[in-house]
């Protein structure tokens, strides 16, 4: 990532908008970012950080204290940086969130947070919006077009101030902590963690079990594992005797209960005996009942004989009075139906003038109607006739205006031909020479030779000219032709509306049509329903009135034929009732039964009848069941049943006891199984994961934990590189190295550093160095760590590098030195900034941002640039 343009504004010391042109100060550019303490030197590396990520490269200051105080209350505080990453340029715009002036009205509101980012176009414009407005949208496109994340960035892009003097000469546990933010191994720091947690995790486990095992013992009673087989093995004998005791109350208990219910039932047959002899004393009390019951059922047997031919006069009887009822109702309907269709007649004949009178009624509004269509339509070509009316007036008025402008462009076309040929005779005459012919005339004397004008008119002149000329004749060519067509569509519209004003005549008022169409319509309409009607109410009468006749006269039939059938049907009667046991017809009414009755006498004598059989039978099949019984002592046998409940009870407790006693023991030996097993299973487990947990934790040999070994590793592959680089500034003296000598004691060792002295042969620590061997050091540490993150970080391509450091400790030589190695890195295609007040490196380094302070606020400006 390459920037090339950063645009502050109300950000850190700067209270109005600038710039920093990255791209001005040359291909690959080591610089200076210079300025006074205080100036805001650093506040460029935020806001290029903060444009990327929204953070500042310390992350100590939130994102919303970067506003500038010296800044306007309506100047936004906001960030863009344009750069180039991998052949492509991008746009990145963020703004915090801050208080800002309300639009209208007095106080302040909110100005939320929010970032955009763009793809520049070749020309530097901006092309595709890859984010519009969201904040973690435009970070996370960020971080997946650059490789790295905000961390990342400022550990490998942009060196903090004093951060890398502190690796340094940190011990070994704080430069862990460095280095496992810088090279992110926190994974190996939770490996620890996690095996840690593990471990402790089983040993609780263990001990929990074990605590188990003793409550699973004095749950018990018992005092030991021994102690718990003992009294098994005691208890199981002592158990089986006293089930089989048990067993055996339990089968005398029943027993008893069993010659019980055997004399329950015997003296439950005793008693239904005296039952069913009280039962059958009391059905012979109802003999009377039922022999009197017998007697009307055999009474009403004998008139069953009669009783066909007296069903035959009760129903003629009915049937004749049926139709006298009918012949009655068929006369009154009669009645009505004459007299409704007298009334009906009536009403057609009311209705008849109306009706003759709908043909021309219906002539009258076809008419009607077609006068209304002539009016609508009438009116529709009076609209369109003023619509046409205004167009030929427009296109009258676009004549008028367009033809003084073609007449002038014709004036001007003659014009510029007459000026074009008096510039051709002007020509001539620059070319007639003395006593020589003119080439028009001939003449050898020219007294008066055309002069040429100021501006002279070209043939191109002539032809734009003749050209507008032209195009204004067409022009007024067609307004001519469109006022024609429009005048002819007038004229004809106002000849047909004149045909139709004369067929209208005195019928050309639109609404009087319509009021009048509307009234003859409504009498059609109510005369035609009236007809019809009056129509449909006739012959309706008609026909009732005829099925009315003949309903009377089929009525009248059948009264004839009934009054003939009861004559015959009486004489049935009494001829068959002299002939029967009955004096009269009452004694034969007196003994006929309903069906109701009937049946309830029949059931109570074949009731009687059954249960006196039913009876008999259980009396004599009792009877037989009893023969040499006597009844049972059934408080003796209750008693001898509840002595075996009490025995059996007993036996059954003594038998539970112990039962359960050997119950809760077996359930205590096999609880004791699985708690020992899943305890020896811990224990394995602990066994492989406590030795895990203190190797990877540090807690044996060197005490080196797994993060401060990979970190150990890593470490030499900084020193590697740094080393390079210090040997060069030392003038070949020192080389950065990694004490092998566990820490005394209970420190922590691994990451700590040595300075190897050539000069002496031997390793000291880096303490002993000077403050400018110091920085020498830890310049060529942060640039050794710089090139292995960027080896750690993927293989991503890092063509920028901003260091916030120091260079007041170093003497010239050393000054030197460090200024051609980075010198060397730009060489290399890197873009090298550095921040520093040193005037040394003003004379060494003359491309420059000077960060000017003011009250006002700080201002940039550019040196030394190409």
């Amino acid at each position: 990532m390459t920037p090339l343009c950063l645009s502050m504004q109300a950000f850190g010391p700067f209270a109005g908008r600038e710039t920093v042109d990255f791209a001005a100060l040359g291909q690959s550019p080591l610089f200076l970012i210079n300025g006074p303490t205080g100036a805001g030197k650093s506040s460029i590396l935020d806001a290029l950080c903060f444009a990327l990520y929204g953070q500042t490269t310390g992350n100590e200051r939130d994102a919303s204290q970067m506003r500038c105080d010296q800044a306007a209350a309506t100047r936004l505080t906001e960030v863009t940086l344009d750069f180039r990453l991998r052949g492509a340029a991008f746009r990145v715009r963020r703004v915090p969130q801050q208080a800002r002036p309300k639009a209208r009205g007095e106080g302040t509101t909110t100005q939320n947070a929010e970032a955009q980012l763009w793809r520049l176009t070749a020309d530097g414009e901006q092309g595709e919006c890859l984010v519009a407005k969201s904040v973690s949208d435009a970070t996370t496109q960020v971080q997946g077009l650059i490789g790295l994340d905000a961390s990342q960035f400022r550990q490998v892009m942009v060196l903090p101030q004093g951060k890398f003097r502190e690796l340094l000469l940190a011990e070994s546990k704080d430069r862990e902590k460095i280095f496992s933010q810088l090279f992110q191994t926190q994974i190996f720091q939770r490996i620890e963690e996690r095996l840690r947690t593990q471990a402790n995790q089983i040993e609780r486990e263990v001990n929990d079990h074990r605590q188990r095992v003793k409550g699973i013992l004095q749950a018990s009673d018992v005092d030991s594992d021994a102690a718990l087989e003992d009294e098994r093995r005691t208890l199981a004998p002592q158990c089986q005797a006293a089930e089989q005791t048990f067993l055996d109350a339990k089968a005398r208990r029943e027993a008893a209960e069993q010659a019980e219910r055997q004399g329950q039932t015997l003296q439950a047959a005793f008693d239904q005996q005296a039952t069913l002899n009280a039962a059958k004393q009391a059905l012979l009390d109802r003999k009377d009942e039922i022999q009197a019951a017998q007697k009307r059922l055999a009474a009403h047997g004998q008139t069953q004989a009669l009783a066909p031919t007296y069903q035959q006069l009760q129903a003629a009887l009915n049937t004749a009075r049926a139709t006298r009822d009918e012949r009655a109702q068929a006369k009154q309907a009669m009645a009505e139906r004459q007299a409704a269709q007298a009334d009906a007649q009536r009403a057609l004949e009311a209705a008849r003038p109306d009706a003759e009178q709908l043909p021309a009624w219906r002539e009258q509004v076809f008419q009607l109607q077609q006068a209304v269509k002539q009016c609508q339509e009438l009116a529709a070509l009076d609209a369109q006739r003023h619509r046409l009316a205004d167009q030929v007036a427009e296109a009258s008025a676009e004549i008028g205006r367009q033809r003084p402008v073609t007449e002038a462009a014709e004036q001007h076309a003659t014009e510029q031909e007459m000026r074009w040929h008096q510039g051709q005779a002007a020509l001539l005459a620059q070319r007639l020479e003395a006593d020589a012919p003119c080439p028009v005339c001939g003449s050898r004397e020219h007294p008066a030779p055309a002069v040429a004008e100021q501006t002279p008119v070209t043939q191109a002149d002539v032809k734009k000219a003749r050209a507008a000329f032209e195009q204004a004749r067409q022009t007024l060519i067609k307004a001519e032709q469109h006022h024609a067509r429009l005048a002819q569509q007038l004229a004809d519209k106002d000849a047909h509306c004149q045909r139709l004003r004369e067929a209208l005549g005195e019928h050309a008022s639109l609404e009087v049509l319509e009021a009048d169409q509307a009234k003859l319509s409504a009498a059609i309409q109510a005369a035609d329903s009236a007809w019809q009607l009056a129509q449909q109410t006739a012959q309706q009468a008609q026909t009732a009135l005829a099925r009315a006749e003949t309903t009377l006269a089929d009525v009248s039939q059948r009264e004839v034929h009934a009054e003939s059938a009861l004559d015959e049907a009486r004489q049935a009667w009494q001829q068959a009732l002299a002939d029967s046991a009955f004096d009269d017809e009452a004694a034969f009414n007196q003994a006929r039964l309903s069906e109701a009755e009937h049946k309830q006498l029949q059931d109570t004598v074949t009731d009687f009848q059954r249960e006196q059989a039913k009876l008999e039978g259980q009396l004599e099949a009792n009877q037989a069941r009893l023969e040499g019984q006597t009844p049972p002592d059934l408080p003796a046998l209750a008693e001898h049943v509840a002595d075996a409940k009490r025995q059996e009870q007993a036996h059954q407790q003594t038998y539970q006891q112990l039962a359960t006693r050997v119950a809760q023991l077996d359930a205590t030996r096999k609880k004791l199984d699985a708690a020992q097993a899943a305890q020896a299973d811990l224990e394995a487990q602990y066994r492989v994961w406590g030795t895990l947990s203190e190797v990877a934790n540090g807690r044996t040999g060197h005490r080196i934990s797994l993060q401060r070994f990979v970190l150990g590793v890593l470490l030499d592959d900084v020193l590697i590189q740094a080393s390079e680089r210090l040997v060069r500034m030392s003038r070949g003296r020192y080389q950065l190295v990694r004490r092998e000598d566990p820490s005394k004691g209970n420190k922590a060792s691994g990451l700590e550093l040595d300075v190897a002295d050539t000069y002496t042969g031997r390793n000291r620590p880096v303490a002993t160095l000077s403050g400018g061997e110091s920085f020498m050091a830890a310049l060529s540490l942060a640039l050794g760590l710089s090139d292995v993150v960027q080896a750690y970080a993927g293989g991503i391509q890092l063509d920028t590098l901003f260091i916030d450091e120091g260079f007041g400790s170093l003497d010239q030589d050393a000054l030197d030195q460090a200024i051609a190695m980075l010198s060397e890195l730009q060489m290399g295609g890197r873009m090298i900034g550095i921040i520093s007040h040193v005037s040394e490196l003003k004379e060494q380094m003359p491309v420059r941002i000077d960060v000017l302070a003011s009250r006002q606020g700080s201002t940039i400006a550019l040196q030394g640039t190409p």
